[in-house]
């Protein structure tokens, strides 16, 4: 999993990895009777490098269901779409000071160190005629703590980690233009592990019907936002 994400996957006080997507990997553990080990991976390249080294089992966090991915490993049903997304700060009254993309033009831009996620934010509209460069974060948390305290205009976040902020947290936030891209999250496994992968979505549909992923989406998000089972 990666960590680096809340509430999707993060460290705890004590150190532990918890999060939206830790607690779904434990009740599949638990329904399979076998003892969980989660593994921090930050990066996506890594993540598939374990995978194929046969150092993990699965990949649980933040691999996306496209059709490249797909060609390469088998995935599960799909259970998250989230997006990337612009967020500001909305004051007390509700008002915002940057309303568009265009009001961010030169202005101080947070994102978290991910090659992928730069390029995406590069390429996009948010930095059509935009000459200054984001600020890279190694760490969400720190990140956002710059935009809490005026030493970003702006960040570029999950939605869903944007839905736990104004929902859980009570954060004064706002979303601003369109996406940057929609995805869909699904499990990824080694081709040859298509047992593994049928047991794990036959476990998912079982959690949908019988509102464990519903109660965990609720913990971690203020609403049911788990895809199984919807589609």
């Amino acid at each position: 999993v990666d960590p680096s994400i809340p509430p999707l996957s993060f460290y705890s006080s004590t150190g532990a990895i918890t999060g939206y997507e830790a607690d779904i990997a434990q009740a599949i553990a638990d329904k399979l009777d076998v003892k969980l080990r989660l593994v921090s991976i930050t990066s996506t390249a890594d993540r598939i490098a374990e995978l194929e080294n046969k150092k993990i089992n699965y990949i649980a966090s933040g691999f996306i269901n496209n059709e490249a991915n797909a060609e390469r490993f088998l995935l599960s049903t799909p259970y998250l779409r989230d997006a990337l997304v612009v967020v500001v700060l909305q004051s007390m009254d509700g008002t915002v000071k940057f309303n568009q993309f265009s009001d961010l033009r030169n202005k101080r831009i947070g994102i978290l160190s991910d090659e992928g996620m730069f390029e995406l934010v590069m390429k996009s509209p948010l930095y059509i005629n935009n000459g200054r460069r984001p600020y890279r974060y190694p760490r969400q948390e720190s990140m956002m703590l710059a935009l809490d305290y005026d030493q970003l205009d702006a960040v570029v976040m999950n939605l869903l980690t944007y839905y736990s902020k104004i929902t859980i947290e009570k954060k004064l936030y706002q979303v601003i233009g369109e996406p940057i891209i929609i995805t869909t999250y699904s499990y990824a496994f080694r081709k040859e592990d298509k047992e593994l992968a049928e047991t794990i979505n036959s476990l998912l549909d079982d959690m949908a019907r019988d509102g464990t992923l519903r109660a965990i989406s609720e913990k971690w998000f203020g609403a049911d936002v788990s895809m199984v089972g919807k589609y």
